[in-house]
């Protein structure tokens, strides 16, 4: 690791050794300073879709829950207590008389009625507005919004006013009423996710656009934004109105941005940076190494609640044949692809959810099985690979995929004598290509927004938003149905286990690896614990008065 490090310091002390001595100077000294790869896209939870940009929103910003990932499950957050109606349908929230936001404001129901109804309107544009639909009435409300925009009609539902979503009723400023559609088993873990944060309805309406700026950002968490150098740094104050601001240990938190994730990795083992979520693929096996002969104590490294896979795109006339599919999945080596290409120390993937959700078990998944995959090929028609012309693998440039493609290109070849062939792309054009089914084969990636296996398992019914494969089974759908109505735990888990069976059986998707995270936290840093949801709570960290922070 060491040569390494050596190599990766000579190789980027021209670009970051200024960097490095600005971002020193810069600014009052903060109490902790991380890293987490790119800029965050926005800090508007009403439009969030990344990891990282979720991270940030924790710590700015509280919702009615709050994701406990020591405990891996939800804590009480804005609301300091609910009730749960025997049905399983309606959720009386009770919110913390003392829960204020960072101007001195109490947080109040409304706050949370507006924020959802914001992300229900379609000019907010909130690609997770379906993560509301649990709710009574929401779907209809987006729809008709929607119909309204389109058809140029007045009075339609609108996030600043008008209309009413009939699952949602403040009863009081600290007493709010969310009815359900049907039994939601994760609607607790839903509450403090991203999508369902409140925002300030005056802000938005005197900053527009820019509301989501320093000094305009007005937030509700542990921390409040001080600064924000945009592809620099980002500064959190701790927010001295917040309910809990006795028990935030930090003052002061600065993420960083930096170029690349090897700029990361030497910002950390030159002592400028604290904690890095990022870790070059080529490091991590080698800090790996070191951490199982004890020559480190800084690294963790988790499974997390997500997987790496493959579409088939299931109209197209090759991939319609679930032999060929079937074909392709057995004739795959992913130990080799994770030790030759992923380089990540990942877990191989023999079926769409990732181990450790609780109470849930996969069936068993598909397997390397080379003389099954040559006997099903030549069932198809296409002994030796003969009539099936060139395969396509489809994949977005960078970020590693290529060299994961090229393994599976090589190991189809070799196994099956298929020509393969593989077409990069840049992100935009790829996910426009997959969503018109215009592909044969098709990497793809999803991490868990919940800790439950809905969020992996409703992509896949038929005509669903994530679906992307062309693929459609009446059983699976009743499956996935039949699950959301159940309120008996265990049956419900059997449910999806009966509906994931099918899935590994006729096989829309190539199942390859479980992400992993690897993260290097500076000895003397407590709390950082990743988790399945790769989340960090930074309201929980502090500095172990009796170790050295540098």
């Amino acid at each position: 690791m060491r040569r390494f490090l050596i190599l990766l310091a000579v190789a980027a002390a021209v670009v970051v050794g200024t960097t490095l001595v600005v971002y020193r100077v810069h600014g009052p000294p903060a109490d902790l300073v991380w890293t987490a790869g790119p800029e965050v896209a926005t800090l508007d939870p009403g439009r969030m879709t990344a990891l990282q940009d979720g991270r940030v929103a924790a710590a700015l910003f509280e919702g009615l829950t709050v994701w406990d990932p020591h405990a891996a499950c939800v804590r009480p957050g804005v609301a300091e207590r609910w009730d749960v109606s025997p049905d399983k349908l309606t959720y009386t929230f009770y919110l913390r008389p003392d829960a204020k936001w960072s101007d001195g404001r109490p947080v109040t129901a409304g706050d949370f009625e507006y924020s959802w109804r914001r992300v229900l309107d379609p000019a907010t544009a909130a690609e997770y507005a379906y993560m509301l639909y649990p709710i009574r009435g929401a779907k209809a409300y987006y729809e008709a919004a929607v119909k309204a925009a389109g058809d140029g009609s007045v009075g339609g539902a609108k996030a600043g006013g008008g209309g009413a979503i009939d699952g949602i009723r403040v009863e009081s400023p600290h007493k709010l009423v969310v009815t359900l559609e049907q039994p939601c088993a994760y609607f607790l873990d839903l509450a403090a996710f991203s999508t369902y944060l409140p925002v300030r309805r005056d802000a938005i309406e005197a900053h527009g656009e820019r509301w989501t700026l320093p000094p305009n950002l007005i937030s509700n968490g542990p921390y409040r934004l001080d600064q924000w150098e945009f592809r620099s740094r980002m500064i959190w104050e701790r927010n001295p109105h917040y309910w809990d601001a006795a028990h935030v240990p930090l003052g002061r938190i600065e993420l960083r941005v930096f170029p690349d994730e090897n700029t990361a990795l030497l910002a950390y083992e030159t002592g400028s940076v604290d904690l890095t979520t990022v870790v070059p693929a080529l490091a991590i096996l080698p800090l790996l190494d070191d951490q199982k002969a004890g020559r480190r104590n800084d690294v963790r490294h988790v499974v997390n609640l997500g997987t790496y896979f493959y579409r088939f795109n299931c109209k197209d006339p090759v991939m319609a044949d679930v032999r060929v599919r079937r074909a392709l999945a057995r004739a795959v080596d992913r130990r080799a692809i994770i030790e030759r290409a992923a380089r990540g120390g990942q877990e191989p993937a023999g079926t769409l959810v990732p181990p450790g959700l609780p109470g849930y078990e996969s069936p068993p998944g598909v397997t390397g099985d080379l003389a099954e995959a040559r006997r099903l090929l030549a069932e198809a028609g296409h002994p030796g690979g003969r009539g099936l012309g060139e395969l396509a693998i489809l994949v977005n440039k960078g970020a590693g995929h290529v060299p994961v493609a090229e393994m599976i290109q090589q190991q189809w070849r070799d196994n099956l004598g298929l020509s393969v062939r593989i077409e990069q792309v840049e992100w935009k054009v790829m996910l426009d290509m997959i969503q018109h089914l215009q592909y044969q084969v098709a990497r793809a990636g999803w991490y868990g927004d919940y800790v439950d296996p809905n969020t992996f398992l409703d992509m896949f019914v038929t005509d669903g938003g994530n679906n992307q494969t062309g693929w459609s089974n009446p059983r699976y759908d009743a499956l996935i149905a039949e699950a959301a109505r159940q309120t008996d735990p265990a049956l419900r888990m059997k449910t999806f286990r009966q509906a994931e069976a099918i899935l590994m059986d006729e096989l829309p998707i190539l199942p390859l690896y479980v992400y992993t995270v690897t993260m290097l936290v500076r000895p003397g840093l407590e709390g950082v614990e990743p988790d399945l949801m790769n989340r960090i709570d930074f309201s929980r960290l502090r500095w172990n008065k009796a170790a050295t922070r540098r």
